[in-house]
């Protein structure tokens, strides 16, 4: 399978063709993993994308008080666009669920201590680090999982109105279609993170993968959305620059192609979770997954605000051949 299809789609394409309404479904590559779930049919939600700029220039935001000689905070321009997002607990193809090799994302269980204290870092990385390690060794094969952070977010959505004048989500959902990592900025983390191992690890072919799930559920406000990633042509991902103090990190931000297939888990609950790819070193698959937060348009008024916990990690096949890291989208 090669990295782009004749489309230039990043990652391998599997047509997926909407079913009746099923009670048992397969979420993951696991035979233990069979739920019962209460589907739910596609929805018509906004998303809000990125115009691209229409003179080249870089994309920027500035998380914290901007230099005087930058004449605003962030010259990301946002556009609202309404799109179809499917239940993916309602469908499925002849190749079987969603995979991470094919489409950047899979729904799995994860059963996790219900009296962890959230705001306890240290508990945190006690308690819920090794529920999400073994997860990741499970589901992808990897031989090794270095979770290097966590954040808690509380709230809802926001409009395109608010995403525009203040770029700064930390804490509350990302109501931007994006992906955590770049070709530049995860190789570039891996050093930050482990530099004593970095330039042995970089040999090897790794990945950075999020785990996402609610702390309270079911999810029906803000729930989380995600985008097929074999539906995404190389030229949707828009690189920009993230200042924070002290530091500089890079995302990729999406603009609008018809072509992208959203899919959410309609009421996701705490036993379940998102396992999605931010960054892989390698061609020949899935390698970044747009994701964002966004408003259901089924969601009721009284609906609690959203509250989920995201985890991040680089996990490692050091059992497999060395490779060079594809420099490229």
């Amino acid at each position: 399978m090669r990295a782009f299809s004749s489309n230039g789609s990043i990652g391998g394409r599997a047509t997926r063709t909407r079913l009746a309404v099923r009670a048992t479904i397969h979420v993951a590559p696991s035979e233990t993993q069979q739920v019962t779930h209460r589907p739910a049919p596609s929805i018509n939600a906004k998303v809000n994308y990125i115009q691209p700029s229409a003179h080249g220039e870089e994309l920027y935001a500035y998380l914290y008080e901007k230099p005087e000689s930058v004449s605003k905070v962030t010259n990301l321009e946002h556009v609202e666009i309404e799109v179809p997002i499917t239940d993916l607990r309602t469908i499925e193809d002849e190749r079987g669920p969603f995979t991470l090799h094919d489409n950047g994302f899979q729904l799995e269980k994860l059963h996790v201590p219900s009296d962890i204290d959230w705001t306890n870092d240290d508990e945190v990385a006690a308690r819920y680090y090794p529920k999400v390690a073994d997860l990741l060794k499970r589901v992808a094969g990897a031989s090794r999982v270095h979770i290097f952070d966590h954040t808690i977010r509380m709230g809802s959505a926001r409009s395109v109105e608010a995403a525009q004048a203040d770029p700064d989500p930390r804490g509350k959902p990302v109501s931007r279609v994006h992906v955590d990592y770049t070709v530049k900025s995860g190789p570039e983390r891996l050093q930050a993170v482990l530099p004593d191992e970095a330039e042995r690890l970089m040999k090897t072919p790794f990945a950075v993968i999020q785990v996402w799930r609610p702390l309270r559920g079911p999810v029906d406000d803000s729930p989380l959305g995600m985008i097929d990633a074999s539906s995404v042509a190389k030229d949707d991902l828009l690189p920009y620059t993230l200042h924070f103090p002290g530091r500089t990190g890079y995302n990729y931000v999406a603009k609008h192609n018809p072509k992208h297939r959203w899919y959410y888990a309609k009421g996701i609950d705490t036993d379940e979770a998102y396992v999605f790819v931010c960054y892989d070193s390698r061609d020949g698959r899935a390698r970044f997954t747009p994701h964002t937060g966004f408003k259901d348009p089924t969601t009721s008024s009284d609906a609690p605000h959203r509250q989920s916990v995201e985890t991040r990690a680089f996990v490692f096949w050091e059992h497999e051949p060395e490779q060079d890291i594809a420099q490229t989208l």
